[in-house]
């Protein structure tokens, strides 16, 4: 074969690939915007980053083509909606960039006596890294740790822990949704609930802060869309039945999740001016559609805007990194702190937020307001499975 015939089948080959990469680009782009609950709609929510990154790659790719030759015109087609993918990509991610306004102003408050620090970590069920985990919670030393995935061996480990955090709240479990809740501040009316799923634990409770205030705390750990659906009838039975809904049937869309964090949204706008906040591994990234439904029923802010991705999940991969873990609060409160912490043993990183709570924050603060129809979208979605739970 002559050079120039190889030069050709080598070009041909660079086009079909970066004509492929750029197809899945395109469909990976587009797929999330629409409205359905299928977990394989549902997890093109998470890897926008991933995407734009690999649709530079892709358009730098075709401008290299350019160069070596001519394209074809449905390829230059294809290369602008690639680009227009990237636009939309970028758009959807730069509210978690240090470039964007900031939606919870910062707290310039020395004092302490209305300020809460909470500790929010997924531990993973089978991590055995305990000691890490405490020498991590002496240094960063929280008000309030609250811990998901958390099995009774998990509860057995952190005996003692109840003698610095005299106020708790346990739900173990060994589905992998369990809760633990350690707390300095006192607790009032701690209730653990089960809010859609019968087998996933949601907990609520009043927090008093060191001035006497009370506000409203929310710990989720919804079921993340994707997972083997379990069989309704073997449900919070056993630990064998929850693996072997790891192992076969249906994959889980995302209404259950949906529909228990729509749930809280709405019933912290419910309680009207009441300090919120709510907590936990909410199994969704930060910028899709169902986390800013959430955050405009319920008012909540989100301090990640305008200050970075803190992406919590997973400590397993650099490339595959996501926003999941996430600690949502309402207008009352003013930003001290907000980080990712080190690598435990888990599959998520911790996470430390800490606010201050302030009656004139709303001032210094962006407003989230529903639109005309997310009321309805929410009931809707909430109504819908707890018929179907």
């Amino acid at each position: 074969m002559s050079i120039i015939a190889e030069g050709n089948a080598v070009y041909f080959l660079c086009r079909l690939v970066f004509g492929l990469l750029a197809l899945v680009l395109i469909f990976g782009t587009a797929i999330p915007l629409v409205r359905s609950e299928a977990w394989w709609i549902r997890v093109f929510d998470f890897p926008r980053i991933q995407i734009a990154a690999l649709i530079v790659l892709t358009l730098i790719g075709y401008a290299v083509l350019h160069l070596w030759g001519q394209l074809r015109p449905w390829e230059y087609a294809v290369a602008a909606a690639v680009g227009l993918g990237l636009i939309w990509q970028i758009f959807s991610i730069a509210p978690y960039t240090t470039f964007y306004p900031r939606e919870m102003a910062e707290s310039r408050a020395e004092a302490d006596s209305n300020r809460i620090s909470i500790f929010a970590y997924n531990v993973l069920h089978d991590n055995r890294e305990v000691e890490s985990l405490r020498n991590l919670i002496r240094e960063i030393d929280p008000d309030i740790i609250l811990l998901s995935e958390t099995t009774r061996w998990w509860l057995d480990q952190l005996d003692g822990l109840d003698d610095e955090y005299p106020f708790t709240l346990f739900q173990p479990q060994e589905n992998e949704f369990g809760m633990l809740v350690y707390s300095r501040l006192e607790l009032a009316d701690p209730q653990i609930r089960f809010l859609i799923e019968p087998e996933i634990p949601s907990l609520r409770t009043k927090v008093r802060l060191r001035s006497g205030t009370l506000i409203t705390l929310y710990g989720v750990h919804p079921r993340p869309p994707g997972l083997h659906r379990p069989d309704k009838d073997k449900r919070n039975v056993s630990e064998e039945s929850e693996r072997r809904v790891n192992e076969g049937g249906e994959r889980e869309d995302s209404a259950m999740r949906d529909a228990e964090l729509l749930s809280i949204a709405r019933e912290a706008k419910e309680l009207g001016d009441v300090p919120v906040i709510v907590a936990g591994d909410f199994n969704d990234v930060a910028w899709s559609r169902t986390t800013h439904l959430f955050q405009r029923i319920g008012g909540l802010l989100d301090p990640r805007v305008g200050r970075g991705l803190v992406n919590t999940f997973s400590t397993k991969s650099f490339f595959l990194r996501f926003p999941l873990d996430h600690v949502f609060a309402s207008q009352h409160f003013l930003l001290v702190d907000l980080r990712r912490l080190p690598d435990i043993g888990s599959d998520h990183f911790p996470m430390l937020a800490v606010f201050d709570y302030d009656p004139r924050a709303s001032v210094r603060n962006e407003k989230r307001q529903p639109d005309a129809d997310d009321k309805q979208e929410a009931d809707e979605a909430i109504d819908q499975e707890k018929s179907t739970a």
